[in-house]
């Protein structure tokens, strides 16, 4: 079973189409997180992340975040690796089949653009991130 990645935040805006912005601020548990060096939470920075469909949520309540390690490492891996291997595969068939270094590397940045343009307009709205209001009594 896969671990649940967690951490708090407080609502700072949730406008009229009840998208809520969550900013999240760094935890003294990030320190002994076993995925902290690939977190980009743990870089003493506060992440703002948004959320569509609060309708539950208004501005400073107190939320956790929460995202399956799984799912944390598939979008790691569609976001730093899968644009990284299609660079160097377009850049290595550029070069084999054309000598010219301006080929080659417009050859290696258009391969990344077009995939991030893909990941754009067919991701189908796909969200792993779930949120659970905190509420104090």
């Amino acid at each position: 079973m896969a671990e649940i990645l967690k951490h708090t935040g407080v609502v700072i805006n949730v406008d009229e189409d009840r998208t809520a912005t969550v900013e999240v601020m760094r935890e003294h548990a990030c320190t002994g997180c076993g995925e902290k060096s690939s977190c980009t939470m743990s870089d003493g920075n506060n992440v703002r992340i948004t959320f569509r469909n609060a309708d539950d949520l208004s501005k400073g309540d107190r939320v956790e975040i929460s995202i399956d390690s799984r799912s944390f490492f598939r979008s790691l891996f569609t976001v730093y690796v899968v644009p990284l291997m299609l660079m160097l595969l377009f850049a290595l068939t550029a070069d084999s089949m054309q000598k010219s270094q301006i080929v080659t590397a417009a050859s290696a940045l258009f391969a990344p653009a077009a995939y991030f343009l893909l990941l754009k307009f067919f991701r189908r709205g796909r969200t792993a991130q779930t949120y659970k209001k905190i509420t104090t009594p």
